[in-house]
């Protein structure tokens, strides 16, 4: 029920978001796994409804989502992880920073994911976590970057319509934090991928790319190879 005041009221949860919070809090450590996930899949659509406002509202959550995903594997840690995606946008930049360094540990390692709605939900809570002002260029770069695209750049990816439109979305949010050549040197040779369908996902991601943010640091060598 909660969820879905928050779908169809939109903004309008604000006056009340404290008290839907503290309505659904306790399903974060209850014993039935369904109980949890459909509590922090509440918790998602209040933090999406109030944003960019309300972080205070969910303070109370916070300790048990952090703990909840050092705990949870499968269905479970995916709705944790779903939840966090939301909330963190809504903090201020140090607190922002600070929780997506310590929840990026657990999404690196989904990366690995056989699962195929785990690798969505994955891919989009790096995607909103990458967007927050606070977290640095520098910190995406070298510690999310390599493993982003040894996990998610691959055929098998381009193949599944849901996930080639999240990989391309994600890769075009990492390009903003971190400039458009050192995303696109690291795919411009799979321009020439002997696969048709990823080497559309290439193109419309490079198309977006330099749509965004133009080719000013795109520098000779990178130009010949495009």
């Amino acid at each position: 029920i909660v969820q879905q005041i928050a779908i169809l009221m939109g903004c309008a949860v604000l006056p009340h978001l404290k008290q839907m919070v503290d309505i659904i809090e306790h399903g974060l450590i209850d014993d039935q796994q369904k109980v949890r996930t459909i509590s922090s899949l509440a918790l998602a659509a209040l933090a999406e409804a109030a944003h960019p406002y309300g972080i205070e509202s969910f303070d109370s959550v916070l300790r048990p989502l952090w703990k909840g995903i050092r705990e949870h594997r499968g269905k479970g840690l995916a709705a944790f992880l779903k939840a966090i995606g939301f909330i963190i946008p809504l903090m201020d930049a140090t607190y922002a920073n600070y929780y997506t360094r310590e929840v990026m540990v657990v999404l690196i390692r989904e990366f690995q994911s056989p699962d195929e709605e785990m690798k969505k939900i994955v891919l989009k809570v790096v995607k909103q976590c990458v967007g927050t002002d606070g977290v640095e260029p520098a910190y995406v770069r070298e510690e999310i970057l390599p493993e982003f695209f040894r996990s998610f750049w691959v055929r098998r990816m381009a193949m599944d319509r849901r996930n080639y439109k999240q990989v391309v979305e994600t890769t075009v949010e990492l390009a903003n934090k971190v400039g458009a050549s050192e995303v696109v040197s690291r795919i411009v040779d799979d321009l020439k991928d002997e696969s048709e369908p990823y080497r559309r996902m290439v193109m419309e991601t490079v198309e977006n790319i330099i749509q965004n943010l133009g080719a000013a640091d795109v520098d000779q060598r990178l130009e010949e190879q495009l």
